[in-house]
Formats: C-alpha cells, sequence, structure tokens
C-alpha cells in the first residue's frame, strides 16, 4: 500500500516534492506497523501489518470532505501534508520501532520534518505543516496552536479513527 494518491492531490509543487522527500526519510516502520500498538481505538483492519498507512489514508478521505464543507479559505495543501505525515513518528524517529506508539511522536514527526525542510524549502510552508502535525491530537496532545489547518487535521483523525463505529451500528 502507498500514498501515491494523496501525494498527488497536493497541488503546491513545493509541498508535493516537500511530502515526498519526508516519505522517502520516514522511519521504514511507518510502512509496516499496525496505527495502534495495543489494538484499540482504531478500526481492526488498522490494527493489522500495514494499518498505519490505511489510517493514512483514511484521515487524507476525511480532511478533503471536511475541507470541502469548510466556508473560509484554508491552507489546504498544509492539511494534505499534515495528514499524510502526521504519524510517520508514531514508533519513533529512527530505524528500530518502539513496542507500542510513543506519546510525544507530534513533536517527533514535527521535528522530522522540519529538519528535512530546512534550508531547502519555504518556512512559512514546512511551518504550516509542522504545526498540524505537532497538533493532530488535539485535548490528548501537547498545546494545540489556534489555526483552521490545525484543526481540520486533528477532526479529520478523531473521525477516521472512528469510522469502524458505522460497520458495527
Amino acid at each position: 500500500m502507498d500514498l501515491n494518491k494523496e501525494v498527488e492531490r497536493i497541488q503546491d509543487e513545493e509541498i508535493r516534492n516537500f511530502t515526498k522527500e519526508c516519505l522517502e526519510k520516514a522511519p521504514p516502520h511507518f510502512w509496516y506497523r499496525p496505527a495502534s500498538s495495543t489494538g484499540k481505538y482504531h478500526d481492526p483492519k488498522e490494527n493489522e501489518s500495514g494499518g498505519l498507512v490505511l489510517h493514512t489514508k483514511r484521515i487524507c478521505r476525511v480532511a478533503e470532505i471536511l475541507m470541502e464543507a469548510w466556508m473560509t479559505p484554508l491552507n489546504k495543501d498544509a492539511i494534505r501534508s499534515g495528514c499524510i505525515l502526521h504519524d510517520i513518528c508514531k514508533y519513533g524517529s529512527g530505524y528500530s520501532a518502539t513496542k507500542y506508539t510513543l506519546n510525544n511522536h507530534p513533536q517527533l514527526a514535527a521535528d522530522l520534518i522540519s529538519k528535512i525542510g530546512e534550508d531547502k524549502y519555504a518556512k512559512e510552508k514546512v511551518d504550516a505543516i509542522a504545526s498540524a502535525i505537532r497538533c493532530h491530537m488535539g485535548k490528548w496532545g501537547g498545546p494545540f496552536e489556534n489555526r483552521f489547518e490545525n484543526l481540520i487535521v486533528h477532526l479529520a483523525d478523531v473521525v477516521a479513527t472512528q469510522i469502524y463505529i458505522e460497520e458495527v451500528l
């Protein structure tokens, strides 16, 4: 499973290239780990091998729906990139994966992408994406920077995580 379709939705060429580079430099475990290390809070299909990528695809789809319904201007490409990259460090930022999800994974991912983008991509674009990633846990994470883009990434993550509820009703 890949994220090519999601990346190609990014209209801004610089953000699209940046997102591709971040995915190329993502810890390898991003591509095969489940979305949840405990089996809780996610659809059972997301708790299998590769489930984190499936979850990422779902959050991207939910974000597209939210952006379509939003009534004020948005930096849609920062949202798209933030959704794609939000969990790349869920099990750590290095080559070896941790057993469980790291509570500070939003900050680890924001730091990783900021380092990748340093002196190579427009700082304001990288900062907007890093902010959305850092804030994607909402009230369950660290401080929330009040931007619509951050709110959409957070809400898309919450909704995408709960999609399986529909299957059990």
